[in-house]
């Protein structure tokens, strides 16, 4: 059941669950948007939709692909080192 099986960095802790099921992440570091979030034993969550908040600390949203609980509160949650690639493509937007 792992999400492509590959290395997983740490994104934060769950500080909440919101009414509509969408998962409050307080992150060690801003991760890119779309970026798939696993918990600890690889099972999918969702994906990153909002990134907000102090940049040494931000805040993520993820949009959870399976029915959430409130016992992921203060969990630890992870998403794939794979996914940092998507930032290089971010910064060739901008072509005048």
């Amino acid at each position: 059941m792992s999400s492509e099986g590959g290395p997983i960095k740490r994104l934060g802790v769950v500080e909440n669950v919101a009414y509509d099921g969408s998962i409050l992440v307080r992150s060690q570091f801003p991760p890119s948007l779309g970026a798939r979030v696993v918990d600890k034993r690889h099972r999918p969550l969702g994906k990153v939709v909002k990134v907000f908040g102090p940049v040494k600390e931000p805040f993520a949203t993820i949009r959870p692909e399976v029915k959430v609980t409130l016992a992921l509160l203060s969990s630890d949650v992870y998403v794939g080192e794979e996914n940092d690639a998507r930032k290089e493509g971010r910064r060739s937007r901008r072509s005048d």
